[in-house]
């Protein structure tokens, strides 16, 4: 099952009786400033965003580097963005489903 950001915006716009343009925008806000957050981190400080109680997104900053094999390649500098998600979100999750069972 694929759950698409279409579909998502959708569901919140009928559970929360809002208009899905609303909820669209809202979205692309988030988006926006999520990346602003990520594309902001530095050398000497990693940034993580943390989007929902055990779900989150952590960015690393990659300095440049050169490798030395029969011909020398230098690396750039760049960011590396890591989901991450929790032990206990996991559980959760696993908990939830042990229950229905």
């Amino acid at each position: 099952m694929i759950v698409t950001q279409e579909i998502l915006m959708n569901q919140i716009a009928g559970k929360e009786n809002m208009n899905a343009a609303t909820v669209r925008k809202i979205f692309n806000s988030a988006e926006d400033i999520i990346f602003h957050y990520l594309s902001s981190t530095t050398p000497s400080e990693n940034t993580t965003i943390k989007l929902f109680d055990g779900l989150s997104l952590e960015c690393v900053y990659i300095p440049e580097k050169e490798i030395h094999t029969y011909d020398d390649i230098v690396c750039k500098p760049r960011l590396w963005v890591k989901p991450k998600i929790t032990r206990y979100y996991n559980r959760k999750l696993n908990g939830y489903f042990d229950k229905n069972r």
